[in-house]
């Protein structure tokens, strides 16, 4: 495909999110929230909504041939029905709605900055994400391990839980860096220990990379991403003596190997395309 088509394709995807992302918080989810039926119908009509969405915004982009992406197996050890903690590496800008397009019900954390915008907030709202931490606040406000044992962000994460809300956290709080992992903040592992739900750590793969951190929107890679996303096993939470700070240690190792296997894939796809031009 011509790059100047991978371009204005990738345009498109932003422009149909955007677009979306109004009707669905001006309009669609209003409907289905207040229409008459008693508050388990309109839940699941809420979900249900949000569910096709993010799903028809995936299937946009794999038919556009922007992102390859097969859905995987969900654990087998995922309580149905149940609260739980989705923690995931964050190598790119669509990570979000990747892993809800996954799971029926999952919310997520968003930056406080999409809550003071007039275009998202509605939707994040209805959709029942919660905000973080307050990105007009100093970097390192919130950094410290006493401050995340008290900050607001990690009592609205418990109390969303508690509600019987599954969660998407990202530890990394912003996109990974170009070849490493941001520090692993670990109060939303905190949250779930003292809301006592499940731990599900997941793994995303972007390779080749795209909508990186560093990366423009239209820097567009010669083929399309192709994401994929592993489960590691599922740790419980309630009636576990757990630590939080051993535990976000001992995630984070796991999530470096894995990243290295990742940035290995990245480099053996480069060097291959080097090679193949050299050839040409």
């Amino acid at each position: 495909m011509p790059k100047f088509l991978r371009i204005l394709f990738t345009g498109s995807a932003f422009v149909a999110f955007f677009f979306t992302a109004s009707v669905l918080g001006r309009l669609l989810l209003p409907i289905a929230v207040h229409w008459p039926g008693s508050p388990e119908r309109r839940q699941a009509r809420r979900q249900r909504l949000l569910l096709l969405s993010y799903r028809s915004f995936i299937g946009y982009m794999r038919a556009l041939g922007l992102i390859h992406f097969a859905r995987p197996a969900l654990p087998a050890d995922l309580p149905p029905g149940q609260p739980y903690l989705l923690i995931a590496n964050h190598p790119s800008l669509i990570d979000v709605l990747v892993l809800t397009s996954l799971l029926p019900g999952l919310t997520s954390v968003a930056k406080a900055s999409w809550f003071r915008s007039w275009l998202m907030r509605p939707l994040l709202e209805y959709a029942g994400y919660i905000p973080g931490a307050d990105d007009r606040a100093l970097p390192e406000a919130s950094d410290g391990e006493a401050g995340e044992d008290r900050s607001p962000v990690l009592l609205r994460m418990v109390e969303h839980l508690r509600a019987g809300h599954p969660l998407l956290v990202f530890p990394e709080a912003s996109r990974s860096h170009e070849r490493s992992l941001r520090r692993f903040r670990r109060g939303a592992i905190e949250a779930a220990i003292r809301a006592g739900v499940p731990i599900v750590p997941a793994f995303i793969s972007v390779v080749p990379p795209m909508l990186m951190k560093h990366q423009a929107w239209y820097d567009v890679p010669a083929r399309g991403g192709r994401y994929t996303v592993e489960f590691f096993p599922v740790i419980a939470t309630a009636g576990h003596n757990l630590d939080s700070r051993a535990l976000a240690r001992e995630l984070r190792a796991r999530y470096e190997q894995r990243h290295a296997q990742m940035l290995a894939e990245r480099d053996a796809l480069a060097a291959a395309g080097s090679r193949k031009a050299l050839a040409g």
